[in-house]
Formats: structure tokens, sequence, C-alpha cells
């Protein structure tokens, strides 16, 4: 595995920080801003019926990319090799930001049938490693796989880039023993998956592996999947089913938790904070679901009931598939109207 690729990957983790937070093991609600997107280039053939809040397929044309295809462009018409492994898959993976997508899939699929050592085998990387904290294990065919999952989504070749995303989740398993790593790659196989069985028409799928993340992001994945096997009649009788569904069990003894301040200085002040929490669950379509718990409240505050109540009706599922939306637009358009005459 080459420094570059280790570096990537650190990369990568840096990158899902920022969606998750700041806690390695904790999971947060986050959206994507454009900021993030000017990183890369959104320059792929395939396109949804809407754009994604975050899209795992994206191209990143970089100068070094095409700094290897430059160099390296020779090694297309080879197989690969003990000695020339690293630079193939360097190669593949330039070929695709660059979106030269036929090549990187000869090039992909030749690593996936290789026969070699070097990919035929899942490193171990111990904690302290160039990708930050925790261990991880890397697999050049599962790297392979995800690839090719992605080119045949662009391809619109719905199960061929199921059957590669299968054996990258499946056959050539890699694993993250941190927060970070994990989360990000629990989130592009989900999206995949998602991306996969909605090419497919799959969407009872799509709803049974989205839905008890609905909090988590504006997955319209899942609300296309939910439009489609309801009628708006149906489904709005479902969020009111929802909304009274909703329990809560609070904690009968508090939780603490310590806030520094000025820290490092002489007036450096340690507050604790003392709130009651809880579990809440929600029955939506037919389903429970756990709802998420906030990070932190303020001293001496009681979750209630009402809590979860608010973030469900204020959360963007809620907000996509409810009439809410439309009466803004109407409301709208009538002031326009009024302030036109």
């Amino acid at each position: 595995m080459t420094l570059r690729f280790k570096i990537s990957l650190f990369l990568v983790g840096l990158l899902t920080i920022y969606l998750k937070g700041l806690s390695q093991d904790s999971t947060f609600k986050f959206s994507l801003d454009s900021t993030l997107f000017s990183i890369v280039n959104i320059s792929s053939g395939f396109s949804f019926k809407y754009e994604p809040e975050f899209n795992f397929i994206y191209h990143n044309p970089h100068n070094k990319a095409y700094q290897r295809y430059k160099t390296d462009k020779y090694l297309i018409e080879q197989l690969p090799t003990e000695k020339n492994h690293e630079r193939y898959f360097e190669l593949a993976e330039a070929l695709w930001n660059i979106n030269k997508k036929s090549f990187a899939e000869k090039m992909f699929l030749n690593i996936v049938n290789s026969k070699i050592k070097a990919y035929n085998i899942t490193e171990y990387h111990s904690s302290g490693t160039l990708y930050g904290y925790g261990s991880f294990t890397s697999n050049y065919k599962n790297y392979a796989c995800v690839y090719l999952t992605k080119i045949y989504i662009e391809k619109k070749k719905f199960q061929t880039a199921l059957n590669f995303l299968d054996q990258a989740v499946k056959k050539y398993k890699v694993y993250y023993t941190c927060g970070v790593g994990h989360n990000r790659q629990q989130n592009e196989y989900d999206f995949l998956y998602a991306a996969c069985y909605e090419g497919l028409g799959y969407n009872e799928k799509n709803i049974d592996n989205l839905l008890p993340s609905f909090f988590d992001w504006d997955n319209k994945i899942l609300t296309k999947a939910v439009q489609k096997l309801y009628s708006q009649k149906e489904i709005k009788a479902n969020l009111k089913l929802a909304e009274k569904s909703i329990s809560y069990v609070g904690d009968s003894e508090p939780s603490e938790a310590y806030i520094k301040s000025n820290y490092g200085a002489e007036d450096e002040k340690t507050d604790t904070i003392r709130y009651y929490g809880g579990i809440g669950s929600i029955i939506l379509f037919g389903k429970k679901i756990d709802l998420p718990s906030p990070p932190l409240l303020k001293d001496g505050e009681k979750l209630t009931r009402e809590y979860y109540v608010n973030i469900f009706k204020e959360s963007s599922f809620y907000d996509s598939l409810s009439d809410k939306k439309k009466m803004n637009r109407i409301t709208k358009r009538i002031k326009v109207r009024r302030n036109g005459s």
C-alpha cells in the first residue's frame, strides 16, 4: 500500500470528520454545503432524478491524476504484476478521476480478476498510521469493486453495479475500528446500495434500508421511494399516525457533562451540567424506529416527548413528504400577486 494511498484514506477521514462532527465515535446529523462540493468536480455522466445531498459518485480531475495518466498510460494495455501493482491501481484511479471510464473499467476488472498476491491479501494497519486514530484494513479488490459499482451506476447497469457492490461488502471486506472510518464506509455503502435499488425499482428495499436513518440527512432516494409506493393521501395519513405514535421514556437519574472554558489559561473553569435524557421511538410507515437523543441538554433540562414531536415535524423527511412545501409555494404566489397589484 503506497504512502499516497494511505494519505488519501486519511483525507477521506478528515472529510467525514467535517460531516460527522468532532467526536470520532458519535453520529451527528449533517448537511453538506457548497464549500465541500467545490473540492471535487461532479462530472458524472449518470444523474439521478434529483440532486442528492451527498453524492459519493464523483470525479476529482486533479493535476496529479492527469500526470499519472501521462506517465503511466502504457499500463492500460498491460495486466497487473507484483512489480507494477501499485502504479496499476493508481492509474486506474486516475482514469476514473479524469473521466476516462472505459479505460478505468478495464483496469479495475483486471484488478478484480488478478491472481497476483498483492491483490489477494487484506492488509492490517495499526492505530497511529497516517490514517489517523484507530486501526483499519485495506484490500485492493474492495476498492476496485467500489469503483466498478460507481462506473456501472453511471452506465445505468444497475444489476452489474449491485453485484460488484456485494463483492466489496461481503467478499473483499475491509473494516475500520474508529467511528470516522466506519461511518464514512457505511455512508458510502448505503448510498451506493440505494442508488442500485432505485435504478432497479426496488423501492421497498430502499424504504427498509433507509427509513431507520431518516433523521440523519436529507435523503431524497428515500422520499422518492415512499412517493412511488404510497399515494399523497396515504403519506399524509401515515405521517399523522407516526406523530401520534411517538413515545418517550425518560431517565430516572440525571446525566452529567463537564464543560471547560478558557482552557489552559489561569482562569480556566469547569462547569458541571446535569440533565435528564431518555429514549424515544416512532412507528413510521409500519416500522418502529429509534429516535436520536440530543448530544447535550441545558443544565436542569428534561427531555420530553414534545422534543421528539418537534424534531420529527422539522425534519427534511417530514418536510419533503408533507404538504408544507406546497402550501409555502402557494403562500409565496399569493404574496407576489398582492405586491404586484
